[in-house]
């Protein structure tokens, strides 16, 4: 069991290294098979093919993303605050695993409709995550569900900027968006 979970792993380690440099239409399970050094036929032994592959990478990324927000949240008193550490918690995990976070932020974009699906339901998954603390803040449940997916559409932009970009200071715009719906929301 360990050392399939490590096979896998090692997969997903060289298909981010080969979605990195190729894209997703460009990159094939050849590729991937090559990188990671074994026979084409061992990636399907781990995945149905290619798409799956990068679901599988999707999912790593925002379960770590989750697994930090929710830690981060067990660990705050109040609404406002739940939201500031959510956010801190996801700029770790992005500027931690910079190079998959390119990959799922960029190279999904335009690449198949199941996989912006995919990616659409785990904003969405998140949106309501924030929705029930921008209501303890006071928000109308409407507010609150228009704020939770306008921050989630901000962030969103500003997370793909800084993954083209690497220069980009990640922390200082997302505070910078942060401070922009704070007031808007008027959470001071």
């Amino acid at each position: 069991m360990a050392r399939t979970s490590a096979r896998r792993q090692e997969l997903m380690k060289a298909a981010v290294s080969v979605f990195s440099r190729y894209g997703y239409h460009e990159t094939g399970v050849r590729e991937i098979a090559e990188e990671a050094h074994v026979a084409v036929g061992t990636v399907y032994l781990y995945f149905s093919g290619k798409t799956d592959l990068f679901v599988s990478l999707i999912d790593m990324l925002y379960g770590r993303v989750m697994e930090a927000v929710l830690a981060n949240r067990r660990q705050s008193g109040n609404a406002v605050t739940k939201l500031e550490e959510s956010l801190e918690a996801v700029v770790k995990v992005l500027l931690h695993d910079r190079d998959l976070a390119r990959v799922v932020l960029i190279k999904s974009i335009g690449s198949e409709p199941m996989l912006e699906d995919h990616l659409w339901h785990v904003h969405q998954t998140f949106a309501n995550l924030l929705v029930e603390e921008l209501q303890e803040c006071g928000l109308t449940p409407a507010t609150a569900q228009v704020g939770a997916w306008a921050w989630v559409g901000a962030l969103s932009e500003i997370f793909g900027l800084w993954a083209r970009q690497p220069a980009l200071d990640l922390e200082a715009m997302a505070n910078e968006v942060r401070v922009i719906f704070w007031k808007g929301w008027g959470l001071g």
